[in-house]
């Protein structure tokens, strides 16, 4: 069966269009001179936009289940250890003690205290970090606790929520990771797990997209729990700091502190919450068939254009402005589609290689002509 020439050209235009891309994006990963780009390139994700626009719109909800206690300004372990009391009088379901208490720090008084207001509290898990991470095996190999935790048996998870020292958007949660041979759980597992035993185990050690659907965590004052106790009875209770520069993490809504996006974590898990992301193999050939499409489009929007009677007219809808415009406001209705699928059904496209190759496609049709005279040509 033969193949016409315009089908045939449909076919490798989006192709060459994709092939720029390649070279471009190979180009840019491989020398120094574009660390930036790499870094931008690495670090974007369209879903930060989404939940962006869900923030925009005004319609966050206040969690009913989740309360944070803000410990930043607490310093002294004997006033920390008072709290940990409050907060085990306004009887909250589970605690998560998202701090670590290294050694005794020469206050051997306020350790004691802090360490009784510790084990009154009702179904704590305690932070712990993964450390000495080996960049070679992709692992960590040790780990550090609170001094509290030599004491006996006490249930524990890992709180570290970003593994790139580089900045990079917290995006993924990971419910597991295996330290010298041990598997581990992280922190949120742990207290979804306590508050709730059949709560869905997220694929081991494989990354999973966190749920940013725009939430409010009622945060209470550490000097001020008592008076707050109605929203600390019967929730699950972060205990952690809010104002610490130094625990502060890049998500989509910009910089935030680690314990409310520990609290979205926990969230997700809670609402059994999967978002489920396109195969790259079908992203591939999804992006392929759209951009062939939208090449299709364009030969017809430009063949109509030439038998227009009016010059000026049909010089300006054949130009390559014009087609450059009309792939904006294509590639804005697609990005518009994407989103009505991430936010309805919960499935991530990642789009990038199918809108920027649409945004090439004028310069590899250009290019393909290009190539087809000098071709001509060179047989005559």
């Amino acid at each position: 069966m033969k193949i016409s020439t315009a089908a045939r050209d449909h076919i490798i235009v989006p192709l060459l269009s994709m092939l720029i891309l390649w070279i471009c994006s190979t180009v840019a990963m491989n020398l120094s001179f574009f660390n930036p780009v790499q870094r931008a390139i690495k670090n974007f994700s369209l879903s930060d936009v989404y939940y962006q626009m869900m923030q925009q719109s005004g319609n966050a909800n206040t969690s009913s289940l989740i309360t944070i206690v803000d410990a930043t300004s607490y310093y002294d372990r004997g006033k920390i250890g008072e709290m940990m009391q409050q907060v085990s009088q306004c009887h909250p379901a589970v605690v998560g003690v998202d701090c670590i208490y290294e050694g005794f720090r020469g206050d051997t008084i306020g350790s004691d205290l802090l360490a009784e207001g510790i084990f009154n509290l009702p179904n704590p898990i305690f932070a712990f970090k993964l450390s000495n991470y080996d960049e070679e095996t992709g692992l960590f190999t040790s780990t550090r606790h609170s001094f509290f935790t030599f004491v006996g048996e006490l249930p524990e998870g890992f709180s570290n929520i970003s593994y790139d020292s580089n900045g990079i958007t917290v995006r993924n949660l990971v419910t597991q990771k295996v330290v010298a041979g041990d598997t581990l759980y992280s922190l949120p597992y742990q207290m979804a797990r306590a508050f709730t035993p059949d709560v869905e185990e997220l694929a081991s050690t494989k990354e999973h997209i966190i749920d940013y659907t725009p939430t409010i965590f009622p945060v209470v004052p550490c000097d001020s729990i008592l008076q707050y106790a109605n929203l600390l009875q019967d929730r699950i209770v972060f205990i952690g700091a809010t104002h610490d520069d130094a625990d502060m993490h890049f998500s989509p809504f910009g910089r935030i502190p680690g314990t409310v996006i520990q609290a979205y974590i926990l969230q997700t898990l809670l609402e059994h919450h999967r978002t489920s992301e396109v195969p790259f193999w079908l992203v591939l050939a999804v992006s392929f068939i759209v951009i062939m499409l939208t090449d299709i489009m364009q030969t017809h929007i430009l063949r109509w254009s030439k038998s227009m009677s009016n010059v000026w007219l049909r010089l300006l809808l054949s130009s390559a402005l014009t087609r450059n415009l009309i792939n904006f406001l294509w590639i804005g209705l697609l990005v518009y589609a994407n989103f009505l699928l991430f936010s309805l059904y919960d499935i991530y496209f990642n789009p990038t290689i199918m809108l920027v190759s649409i945004a090439l496609l004028v310069e590899a049709r250009l290019f393909y002509e290009a190539g087809k005279e000098i071709y001509r040509n060179h047989k005559t």
